[in-house]
């Protein structure tokens, strides 16, 4: 069913009159933004059904927090300020902290001008509840609590609160919802619950649900939300809910009768309580009948209430049959429908078992990081943009990529621990030690919510410093200058020339990119994150995925450069055309039993990687005979195997590898420090959205981060 757009529904009307600059984002947007304030185990819970109904939660607030995530997607903040200065159109909070730290927590969001604070703390001090009046009033904030339910739209399907899904909008097609049904307000929540079921079964739609709150002393009366429902153009009628008890509900009768005009449509009050003693409590603080007193009895409130006009009812059908009467039997709904609907959803089956990322949707022959596909991002961005939307989510402003820059160089400036780089050792197994051995990185601060992405950006300074060591060119990273493209440090370290060639510098940057990440289930990345969900600090868990990169898992780059420069030398020494040449190769390799690697991919008949890298070695001049052959290599394959293997961007990469006159084995090695970036923010995303020591299945794994969307 197609949902009331959110600046047609009375959440939005009541947000209008509060804040007109906040409607307007809200009618540009068409999104009511949210936050949950306290995230214990009652806010993490009801935020879950919240996002389930339909409310955009933007954020969460729990102190000591902050950079992680909430329900493993939304970003959870220290302060609702912190959180403002990146979502400033949040308006509307719940807040669910305990009642001894409740005060604080509901002043500062009222102070930050967010128009609607709902208050689900109960048993707040009455000292605390009047600080907190007193803010609510200086900044006409629609304050509804404490010791509420909370609030449901049903036609917006948004929900602040603990309201079930039970309530019911107007139908005006069998696809779509309409904005038109009856206002519930009340003091009790278990009461709306069976209202809801009573309007719903003579096809009384509800439009807004109110729980006012059963504490002493709330933010939002009768008297305050009344007149408001009823200047909401779409209510056809208010039904409140009241008990016995304090003195709400006369205050609402002495209103009526001074402002007529403030209440123009039907309205039907039902009272609970009628048989109660006095002195007997209703379950809230507020719901006490006072000895000798002329109010908050049931007849008090009775009396007050009919002698301005509204007629009080005590049971549900007598109110269902005085609710029919002054809507003139008008239905909202058909009501054998609404039961069946009701049925599907009761009936639905459970859930399936997953777990989400915000990182990287792998789907047959494409790659989208954050939603952008990969082979975008390659041809337009730089290793360090690539890592931050990693991390974040989101490509850097021009600023944080200098920022990200000058972290990145000066972390390769410092040098590295002594390690030992064994002869034939594998360049991963080496990488494994630096990491586990370098005091600058473990002692990089990631804390705060920018530091998962410079502890990464860092990392990645310092992976170019230990590949130099490795490859004994640290010299050409002896005299950096202030302004050195980080893409520059890296050909330094790869090649160990201090004058850099541009074309180059580019191109092996952009074969670092295309390797950045393949999701969740390859090893390195299913190494990390177990060592993530151990807590395993940063630099460990990074290393045991680096370590998992061996030639069963990234080595096929180096393997097809071998590949591609036997086929060349074959043709060269022997004057046979290349394609013979690869083919007496190809048999000479399948009758030894050797794999033939960068052929073939698990999930991509087309790898999306493999046109950009062509092209950047073309436009760079750099293919050459190597890149030609890769273009052949699948089609030579079919021939003398039979077997049609598209080339992967292993393949590819060993092809330009080759026509740059590289070590082959600098293609695994692009592999791994592409790789380091993606493992990273598996890395953090683990650490900030789920819990410790959880049993992880791979296959669960549900990609729910941003849709496709295109680099501007």
């Amino acid at each position: 069913m197609k949902l009331v757009p959110p600046d047609q529904g009375m959440l939005y009307y009541i947000i209008e009159n509060k804040r007109p600059d906040l409607a307007k984002k809200i009618r540009d947007t068409g999104i009511i933004e949210t936050a949950v304030v306290g995230l214990g185990g009652q806010g993490t819970r009801h935020a879950e059904l919240m996002q389930q109904y339909g409310t955009t939660i933007t954020a969460g607030i729990a102190p000591g927090r902050g950079g992680t995530r909430l329900l493993e997607t939304i970003p959870v903040y220290d302060t609702i300020k912190e959180c403002l200065k990146e979502h400033p159109s949040i308006a509307v909070a719940s807040i669910w902290r305990h009642y001894s730290t409740a005060k604080d927590a509901t002043i500062e969001v009222i102070e930050a001008d967010i128009p609607v604070v709902v208050l689900i703390s109960e048993g707040i001090p009455l000292k605390d509840i009047r600080d907190i009046l007193v803010a609510a009033r200086k900044h006409k904030t629609v304050l509804i609590g404490g010791n509420t339910p909370g609030v449901i739209f049903p036609p917006e399907g948004i929900k602040a609160g603990m309201l079930p899904d039970v309530f019911y909008p107007e139908e005006v097609s069998p696809e779509a919802f309409g904005p038109k049904g009856v206002t519930i307000i009340s003091r009790s929540g278990a009461i709306l619950y069976h209202l809801s079921d009573a309007l719903a079964s003579v096809g009384i739609a509800q439009n807004a649900v109110i729980g006012v709150g059963g504490d002493g002393a709330i933010g939002s009366t009768f008297r305050d939300l009344v007149p408001l429902a009823m200047a909401y153009k779409n209510t056809d009628l208010v039904v409140v809910a009241g008990e016995i008890g304090g003195c709400q509900e006369e205050l609402l009768a002495e209103d009526i009768k001074k402002n007529p005009k403030n209440y123009p449509k039907p309205l039907i009050a039902l009272i609970s309580g009628a048989h109660a003693p006095e002195g007997k409590t209703m379950g809230h603080a507020g719901a006490i009948v006072s000895p000798g007193q002329v109010y908050g009895t049931f007849q008090s409130k009775k009396h007050a209430l009919e002698s301005a006009g509204v007629p009080v009812m005590n049971s549900q059908y007598d109110l269902i049959a005085e609710v029919q009467k002054r809507l003139q039997k008008k239905t909202y709904f058909d009501v054998e429908n609404y039961y069946k609907k009701m049925k599907t959803i009761w009936d639905a089956p459970s859930k399936k078992p997953g777990w989400g990322t915000l990182i990287t949707k792998v789907m047959p022959n494409n790659l989208l990081i954050s939603g952008y596909p990969l082979q975008d991002i390659v041809e337009r961005k730089g290793f360090l943009e690539t890592a931050y939307l990693l991390v974040k989510g989101e490509f850097p402003d021009k600023k944080t990529v200098e920022e990200m820059r000058k972290i990145a160089v000066e972390a390769a400036k410092k040098p590295v621990p002594k390690v030992t780089h064994l002869k034939n050792e594998d360049i991963s197994k080496t990488l494994v030690k630096y990491f586990v051995l370098d005091e600058e990185l473990a002692q990089y601060p990631e804390g705060g919510t920018d530091g998962a992405v410079k502890k990464t950006i860092f990392c990645l300074g310092r992976t170019a410093r230990y590949l130099s060591a490795i490859l004994g060119t640290e010299k050409a990273l002896g005299h950096l200058h202030g302004n050195e493209p980080f893409s520059h440090i890296i050909y330094r370290a790869v090649t160990g020339n201090s004058t850099v060639n541009e074309q180059h510098s580019r191109m092996i940057e952009a074969m670092i990119v295309a390797c950045v990440d393949h999701g969740v289930t390859p090893p390195s990345a299913q190494a990390t994150l177990i060592a993530a969900s151990t807590r395993a600090p940063y630099e460990v868990a990074v290393a045991q995925g680096v370590g998992a990169i061996t030639d069963v898992h990234g080595g096929a780059g180096a393997k097809a450069a071998q590949l591609f420069t036997e086929c060349i030398m074959k043709s060269k020494k022997e004057n046979i055309d290349v394609a013979q040449a690869t083919r007496e190769i190809m048999r000479k390799y399948i009758e030894e039993g050797k794999r033939i690697e960068g052929l073939g991919h698990r999930l991509h008949t087309k790898d999306p990687r493999r046109d950009v890298l062509w092209n950047f070695s073309s436009q760079t001049g750099i293919a050459g005979k190597h890149v030609q052959l890769s273009k052949m290599v699948s089609m030579i394959f079919e021939q003398v195997r039979g077997m049609s293997l598209p080339i992967n961007v292993d393949g590819v990469i060993g092809a330009i590898v080759a026509d740059m006159g590289l070590n082959p084995a600098m293609a695994k090695a692009f592999f791994i420090y592409g790789r380091i970036a993606g493992l990273s923010g598996h890395y953090f995303e683990e650490v900030a959205s789920q819990p410790r020591m959880r049993q992880i299945n791979f296959t669960e794994a549900v990609y729910k981060g941003k849709g496709p969307r295109s680099i501007v």
